[in-house]
């Protein structure tokens, strides 16, 4: 490899042969250092153990269904099973209130809201779990 800034000119007027020995237009790999990824990735992580958890709840209605309910519980919170939703619907209607799930606080807002959307009466609480 040849030091371009080695001797031998190669201002203004070096012409192609000069831009051939730097490799011609060139590409640039612009990398992170390694350490910052880590530090970066550590720190996020950090902060997301830190967050405090929050319940999605469910308040009984005597307006819809069972079914209508549990279907609404599967769409909006995926990550709850025919089965899981059927529970957490009876224990709403046994009694008032029922824990859908437990998250971070901008995901059990979002959940909330999907259940408002589909005309559930639904709201989010701190995890009291997270008291310490």
């Amino acid at each position: 490899v040849r030091n371009p800034n080695a001797g031998g000119g190669g201002g203004v007027g070096a012409g192609p042969e000069r831009e051939q020995e730097r490799g011609g237009a060139g590409v640039a790999v612009l990398t992170k250092p390694p350490e910052t990824e880590t530090v970066t990735e550590h720190m996020r992580k950090e902060a997301v153990e830190k967050e405090p958890t929050w319940r999605v709840l469910l308040h009984n209605d005597d307006i819809h269904t069972f079914e209508y309910v549990i279907d609404s519980l599967v769409k909006v919170v995926r990550t709850v099973s025919r089965k899981k939703a059927h529970t957490i619907t009876m224990e709403a209607h046994k009694n008032g209130l029922a824990t859908v799930t437990t998250t971070w606080k901008q995901l059990a807002r979002e959940y909330s809201l999907g259940l408002q959307q589909a005309g559930l009466t639904s709201s989010i609480a701190p995890d009291r779990t997270n008291a310490t």
